[in-house]
């Protein structure tokens, strides 16, 4: 299975959907199909960067298939190779001011940030496993092609402006919008890296509570060395410098464990440092159906019923990154500290420290007496 979230997302989806950047449409051409088409969302941003563009939105009509797949690319792969993708076109960037794009959009009620391999697709899967739900799980739009727009490939900070925070909001309500009668809840998870702009997001949505999901970083690196991931693409490019906060000319000579450790420190520090009150912590280890309603009810003020409850638990029985649901969860953390050589948790606790441990005794824990030595 080719790891289509490690990879840019407007070049993945040009793959899945041949020809969607040949109909250029203009704003108000544009708001006409998105409003007449009910499928029609954003599935990826073209920065441009390379020949110095503004940026472009591709769109796409995706029916209404919910999101059930492990990740939005792979809902986008699963309709093209089943012939399901319809109409089709690219905008201007700026199309994300333009509120008219707003065609009955769902208030997302809670966002989900994480390190990475950390429980975030099984706690997001089992929240898509209700009909009630959509669920927008490491959008194509929100993974690199927004952000890579905003600071012109990471030459410049992502400003929380009013116009930077405004076609945030819209591109997320346009992702979110309903599609079936019975969708009246959304969340989105983001992916990893998109954890150093969480302040940005929750300024973009005031009102909208938070979950940032966290691993030992040894068993998360030991995990992305297996399957790959997005910030080893960005190794040795511009992004790496603001994943890193370092050199990122230096990145590209590093090794994987220590440019991996430099990168989750930054997330884990920056979680530490979020003082806001809608963000809660939970360790990898207290994710468990046990625990499961006490992070929806606590840390996303989201009290389901004992039915729709039920039905999204019976998610912890299978692995997550398998949509049949016929690969049965086996726990994996003791073979993935095995895997690692000493040298390289040496190097790992070096960097990252006792960050883990902090995040752990944090009053924003939910469950921190639980998580203390974990």
């Amino acid at each position: 299975m080719t790891a289509l979230y490690a990879l840019p997302d407007h070049e993945v989806v040009a793959e899945l959907i041949p020809g969607i950047g040949n109909t250029c449409l203009s704003a108000d051409e544009a708001v006409e199909r998105i409003r007449a088409v009910p499928g029609m969302v954003p599935v990826a941003i073209d920065p441009e960067s390379e020949s110095g563009g503004k940026g472009k939105v591709l769109w796409a009509d995706i029916g209404d298939h919910p999101f059930r797949e492990w990740q939005f690319m792979y809902t986008v792969q699963a309709l093209s190779q089943a012939g399901q993708i319809g109409e089709n076109f690219v905008t201007d960037f700026d199309i994300l001011l333009d509120d008219r794009i707003l065609a009955d959009p769902i208030e997302p009620e809670g966002f989900m940030f994480h390190i990475s391999r950390c429980g975030s697709t099984l706690s997001a899967k089992a929240l898509a496993r209700s009909p009630r739900h959509v669920v927008i799980n490491q959008g194509g739009p929100l993974q690199r092609g927004f952000w890579a727009t905003i600071t012109k490939d990471w030459t410049k900070e992502a400003e929380a402006s009013e116009e930077n925070l405004h076609a945030f909001r819209n591109l997320v309500l346009a992702m979110t919008r309903r599609r079936r009668p019975e969708q009246c809840r959304a969340f989105v998870k983001f992916i990893s890296w998109n954890t150093l702009y969480m302040d940005f997001a929750m300024q973009a949505f005031p009102q909208v509570p938070a979950l940032f999901l966290y691993r030992n970083p040894v068993e998360v690196i030991a995990s992305v060395l297996r399957e790959t991931s997005a910030i080893l693409w960005a190794k040795g490019r511009r992004q790496a410098g603001f994943l890193t906060g370092g050199d990122w000319q230096a990145t590209a000579e590093m090794g994987n464990v220590e440019y991996l450790s430099l990168c989750f420190r930054r997330y884990l520090e920056l979680a530490l440092e979020t003082a806001s009150p809608r963000v809660s912590h939970v360790n990898y280890t207290q994710i468990n159906p046990a625990n499961f309603p006490a992070m929806l009810s606590r840390g996303l003020d989201f009290d389901p019923g004992e039915e729709e409850l039920a039905l999204m638990l019976e998610q912890f029985q299978f692995h997550s990154k398998d949509d049949s649901d016929k690969q049965q969860f086996k726990a994996d953390s003791a073979e993935k500290r095995a895997s690692m050589p000493d040298e390289d948790k040496a190097l790992v606790a070096e960097i990252c420290g006792d960050l883990v441990a902090r995040l752990d005794r944090s009053p924003a824990n939910l469950f921190a007496r639980a998580s203390e030595g974990a």
